[in-house]
């Protein structure tokens, strides 16, 4: 049974993952047969322990492990030598303890149906290299706003939940919601059932889908801007207690500080409201106001100086030096503690 490597968005790793589970009949496995792993506690001997053992009573052992691939990420291999450059060989340093990883699954049992999760990764991870030749990956990025990928993805998954929904309304619902497949997916369920019969139209969305989630960031950053850290921390703990990530919520407030630094650019080059939804990719007035706003109380440093803390908490996640929920704690109180006049 082949092993797999699925990385990109959450929504469409997940959902690969469970399309499978269930074509492997891995989806009402025992639970001795069922293995979640972190990457960042994990070890190689326990990894190999667990996909080396033959399943109880069922057919398959399912292993899947989380976050794996991150914690190599940006990581350079080694120079190769000439010797290895004759021989066609992959240096494996930069693997650490990983190494020896690819061939140990070469050897694992056909019963195991292994699985590594991951977020975004780029190209040149050590272990994505490593592990190309021995398992079956999927890259899976989000479609891009603006383009035609995400109005398609939108009326596919329309139509898998039975419903048809307008150009109009497409154009709408990814005005209001960007790329997040998570909420799209939520939004389009609710829509499907509220227009149950016919077709989902423009004015179904703007009456049914929320701004909550805009509105909620919006407010969670004017808070950490203007030093109010109790209040920060209020709203981005009902975010978490809606049941978003804390991984979902340090990538909205890295998408505010992108959308910052555009607005503020745009406005140092007197571009009009238009121009300026234009480069920051929205046509949202409610979203170019708020921007605008926080950019007339940001100069380039405090702009810079954002950034750089999100790199900090990006490369601590990924790197398995800190939990995503702990990161985000620290960075909403670094954030909401540097208030400029």
């Amino acid at each position: 049974m082949p092993a797999y490597v699925l990385h990109g968005d959450s929504f469409l790793v997940a959902k690969a993952q469970a399309k499978l589970e269930a074509q492997d009949d891995a989806s009402g496995l025992l639970d001795a047969n069922r293995h979640r792993l972190e990457g960042a506690d994990a070890t190689l001997n326990e990894l190999v322990e667990i996909c080396n053992a033959l399943p109880f009573m069922d057919a398959v052992r399912l292993v899947v492990v989380r976050g794996l691939l991150a914690t190599l990420e940006g990581r350079r291999p080694p120079r190769r030598s000439r010797r290895q450059s004759n021989q066609g060989q992959e240096p494996s340093g930069s693997l650490g303890a990983w190494d020896g990883l690819a061939q140990a699954i070469s050897a694992m049992p056909p019963t195991t149906l292994l699985i590594f999760a991951d977020g975004t990764v780029s190209q040149g991870n050590p272990l994505l290299k490593a592990l190309a030749g021995v398992c079956q990956v999927q890259g899976l990025p989000a479609p891009k706003p603006g383009g035609q990928d995400l109005s398609r993805w939108v009326k596919d998954a329309a139509q898998e939940k039975n419903a048809v929904i307008s150009p109009a309304a497409i154009t709408t619902i990814i005005d209001l919601v960007g790329n997040d497949l998570w909420t799209l997916d939520r939004e389009l369920e609710k829509l499907s059932l509220y227009a149950w019969g016919r077709t989902i139209e423009d004015t179904d969305v703007s009456a049914l889908v929320s701004q909550a989630r805009e509105a909620n960031i919006f407010n969670a950053v004017d808070a950490m801007i203007e030093g109010r850290q109790r209040d920060a921390i209020s709203l981005l703990q009902q975010l978490r207690d809606d049941g978003r990530d804390p991984l979902y919520i340090i990538s909205m407030i890295q998408r505010q500080v992108r959308l910052l630094a555009l607005a503020k650019n745009g406005m140092d080059q007197k571009a009009s409201q238009k121009e300026l939804g234009e480069q920051m990719g929205t046509s949202s007035q409610f979203v170019i106001r708020k921007t605008m706003q926080q950019a007339r109380r940001h100069t380039w440093e405090d702009i810079t100086w954002r950034y750089q803390r999100l790199l900090e908490a990006d490369l601590a996640i990924k790197q398995g030096k800190m939990e995503p929920g702990m990161a985000l704690d620290l960075l909403v109180a670094d954030q909401s503690a540097h208030r400029r006049s």
